[in-house]
Order: C-alpha cells, then sequence, then structure tokens
C-alpha cells in the first residue's frame, strides 16, 4: 500500500537528473549525503516501505515584482546539500524530486496540499525547500484532513500579515489562515522579527487573537528559552529574510540584522528535534544575486540540522504519554488552582498544563503547552508563566 500510494505521489514531481547539476563530485563520495538518501531519478523503482520516513520537496516558484518565476535556487541548494556528510545509516529519507508547480502559484499551493495530505497520511515529515512562502498555504492545508488546531510557527524578519486587504501575497499570507474564523488554526507564532519593519497594527491584530510574537533581540539573547515555542510547533516556515544579509545574501528584502547563520541553523535543529513538528519549510532564496553561494550553502546546512535534529528526537509527549513524566503542581496566590507541570523522565523537557476554572474536569478542554525550566521556577516564586497566561485567556 505504501509503494502504491507514494507512486502516485510522484506523479506531482519531476525526477532529479544529473545534467542539471553543475558539480556532481558528491557521486564519488560514500561518505555524501548524495550518497545516501534515495532520489527519484528517471528509472528508479518505488522504494519499499521501510525506505523513509522523511521527504525532500523542491520547489522553483517566487514571488517578484515581474510575477511569478523560476531561479533555479533549490537545485543550488540541493548541490550543496548532497555533498554534505550522511546521517544516521538507519535514518530513512527521500528526495521526491522537483514539485510541478504549473503556472500560476495558487496551482502549486493546491498541488502541494495534495502531496502533504497523502505523506502525512503515510507518517511521513515533511521538507519543503524554495520558492514563494506563499507555499506554507500548501503545507498547512495538508494538516486540515487530519487536525484542527494546528500551531505554526514564522520565522521571519517581519509578520506576513497585512491590516489593510486579504490579496494573495507573500508578503502577508497568514491572512489567508486566519480568515473565515481561523477554524483549524490553534496558534500562530512570530519568531525573529525586526520592530522597524512591523506596523503596529499587525501586533494589535496578533494580540486580538492571542497569537505569540517576538523580537529578534530577545530570541538571540535567549535563544534556549525559545525552544518550547518551536517545540509546539506542527509546521515551521522560515524566510530566509530572518537571517542577515552578510550572512545570507540571496535575498530580495533583506537586512543588515537578523540571525546569524549559527543561530539560524539552531533553530532549525530545534524544529527538527521536536516530536510535534510534521513540517519543514525554507523559503525565499534567490540564487540569482547570492554571492560564493553562501546562501545556498546555509540552506544546505540549515535543512542537515533538522535532519540531525529529527535522528535525536527524544519520543516523549505527543509521542509519548504524560504518565512518562514527573508532575508537579504549584499553588500561585492570584489563581485559585494550582498550575501543573510536567518534566519528561526521558529528556528534562517540560511542559505545563492549561484549563480554564469551568473546565476543570473536561479533559478536551485542556491544552499542553511546551515551556521551559525557568517557567516552573518561576511559578515556584509565585509568578505566573507568560505562555501559561496567554493559553489561559485563549480558552477563556
Amino acid at each position: 500500500m505504501f509503494k502504491e500510494k507514494i507512486a502516485e505521489t510522484l506523479r506531482f514531481f519531476e525526477p532529479v537528473q544529473h545534467r542539471d547539476f553543475i558539480d556532481l563530485s558528491y557521486i564519488n563520495d560514500q561518505g555524501s549525503v548524495g550518497n545516501w538518501l534515495w532520489t527519484n531519478t528517471m528509472g528508479e523503482t518505488v522504494p519499499p516501505p521501510s525506505k523513509f520516513e522523511l521527504a525532500l520537496i523542491f520547489a522553483d516558484i517566487y514571488l517578484n515584482p515581474d510575477g511569478h518565476l523560476t531561479n533555479q535556487s533549490p537545485q543550488r541548494i540541493r548541490e550543496e546539500f548532497y555533498k554534505l556528510r550522511k546521517l544516521s545509516p538507519g535514518f530513512r529519507v527521500a528526495d521526491l524530486g522537483n514539485l510541478k508547480t504549473g503556472k500560476s502559484i495558487q496551482e502549486a499551493i493546491f498541488v502541494l496540499d495534495e502531496i502533504c495530505t497523502r505523506l502525512f497520511a503515510l507518517k511521513v515529515n515533511v521538507v519543503v525547500v524554495g520558492g514563494s512562502q506563499l507555499l506554507t498555504l500548501g503545507m498547512f492545508n495538508g494538516f486540515k484532513t487530519f487536525e484542527n488546531n494546528i500551531n505554526l510557527l514564522h520565522v521571519d524578519a517581519r509578520i506576513d500579515l497585512s491590516v489593510n486587504d486579504e490579496s494573495m501575497s507573500g508578503s502577508h499570507y497568514l491572512n489567508q489562515l486566519m480568515g473565515e474564523g481561523a477554524p483549524n488554526i490553534y496558534n500562530i507564532a512570530c519568531l525573529g522579527y525586526q520592530t522597524y519593519f512591523v506596523d503596529t497594527q499587525q501586533i494589535k491584530l496578533l494580540n486580538e487573537n492571542y497569537f505569540e510574537h517576538y523580537r529578534l533581540g530577545d530570541v538571540r539573547a535567549t535563544p534556549e528559552a525559545f525552544e518550547p515555542v518551536i517545540r509546539d510547533a506542527d509546521l515551521v516556515s522560515f524566510d530566509i529574510s530572518a537571517v542577515r544579509m552578510s550572512e545570507a545574501p540571496a535575498q530580495r528584502h533583506g537586512s543588515p540584522n537578523g540571525f546569524f547563520a549559527d543561530e539560524a541553523c539552531r533553530l532549525a535543529r530545534y524544529a527538527g528535534i521536536s516530536d510535534r513538528v510534521q513540517a519543514f519549510g525554507l523559503f525565499e532564496i534567490d540564487a540569482l544575486c547570492d554571492r560564493d553561494q553562501a546562501t545556498v550553502k546555509l540552506a544546505a546546512q540549515m535543512i542537515w540540522y533538522y535532519l540531525e535534529g529529527y535522528i535525536n528526537r527524544k519520543h516523549d509527549y505527543p509521542q509519548a504519554s504524560l504518565e512518562d513524566c514527573t508532575k508537579y503542581a504549584v499553588q500561585i496566590d492570584e489563581i485559585d488552582f494550582p498550575i501543573v507541570f510536567y518534566k519528561s523522565n526521558k529528556s528534562g523537557r517540560w511542559w505545563l498544563e492549561v484549563k480554564t476554572p469551568q473546565n476543570q474536569e473536561n479533559k478536551q478542554a485542556t491544552v499542553i503547552v511546551s515551556c521551559h525550566e525557568d517557567d516552573y521556577r518561576n511559578a515556584c516564586n509565585n509568578e505566573i508563566p507568560d505562555r501559561w497566561w496567554l493559553n489561559f485567556k485563549k480558552l477563556k
């Protein structure tokens, strides 16, 4: 059944062809990623069910003032990724090839929705590389068949949310997710935004929906404090503009400020090691304005770190029961009932339980939120954790 469904999925892709590579040096290197993963090439048979658990999708379509164009960025990223060192021998990864994007971004979103729906049904993790960040919509729609209360992590120098209109634009794709009452979205967390690019009305709109937003300086100061925000995501959408231009010059709307390259890789690893993240997207790279292939090399390394994190998943909550955790109940003066924390006996990571007073006995109205050990320590000092309070107001 797995083979049949993968065979159906591959019809949405153009196979990888050696003639598209500028550098094929990986072929003679048995320790390279390119010689380790399964690649959809001309004449290849569909792999058996045990062949892979994570799929790479390369999509060469992006938006610019001239319309919907291609720029070969995904292929350049693929080349650099193939030259990196292979990961764990037991970890199974497939490069499904180049997405047939159609004639418009809308067609590409529709196709990616269909593909993600199929792959999620097969329990395959998905990484999408290249193209417009609007492709996040296709990835998000792939979740809607299986679940509500989806969490999106948006990593970007800007908050792609318009307060004036809802036209189809990569600069405000979040409007598409928040429209019509947003029945499938539970949380949007905007990470690493730069305040001088953000309108106060955007922040107001996020606050009205109890969505999260964290400035670049705060994240860079204590990145480990934001690991729980990443861990709670189902889908991570990373715009390369979140990285400063000196580190990643292949971007049309870059800034001298942003994450450093190693910080971007760290965030990608945090996403990979989360037991909840099912899809990771890396967007808006334009190799036509790259320098010394710095950006495509960074993109390849970010993908590598996401995979390395995935290999090291701890398989605790939500993959395992909270019964495998140590439970702590902390009474705070301002609240009539204790805040419950859980600490994983496997990984040492923390979660907290959120429920409203009227729903104390209703398990369906309970939300488990990732947190940091400092949240527990602050609660012990009679301080309400910010993430508990935000989710409490959302449930209430």
